[in-house]
């Protein structure tokens, strides 16, 4: 995740299981002092993708949470999960989030958008 930061790109997608150890909570740490002191005006976005769902209520860990979480069981919803993500945290209005879905459902009807 530092080496990542370090390149501040504009999005960084984050794969895990939500159990950051060695010590615990060290990457809402990391994340936590990435956003106040190297990027305090939210340039670069942070997703995280868990694939691993609680067998009790389907839910997913969280590593922070100032970075929103999404579910993940098939790499194809990948685009859309990172979309909804990001209305989540405010990165893209209601009608962009429309236009992006419109599109992908277009897509995969065979359609054109």
């Amino acid at each position: 995740m530092l080496d990542a930061l370090e390149l501040a790109p504009e999005r960084l997608l984050i794969v895990s299981d939500g159990w950051d150890n060695a010590p615990a909570g060290l990457a809402a740490e990391v994340l936590r002092v990435w956003s106040a002191r190297f990027d305090p005006a939210g340039r670069t976005e942070i997703i995280h993708l868990n694939p691993v769902y609680d067998a009790d209520d389907f839910t997913v860990r969280s590593l922070t949470p100032a970075v929103p979480t999404v579910g993940i069981r098939d790499a194809d919803d990948l685009p859309e999960l990172v979309e909804l993500a990001r209305f989540a945290r405010g990165h893209t209005d209601l009608a962009a989030l429309r236009a992006h879905l419109t599109a992908r459902v277009a897509a995969f009807l065979g359609e054109d958008a």
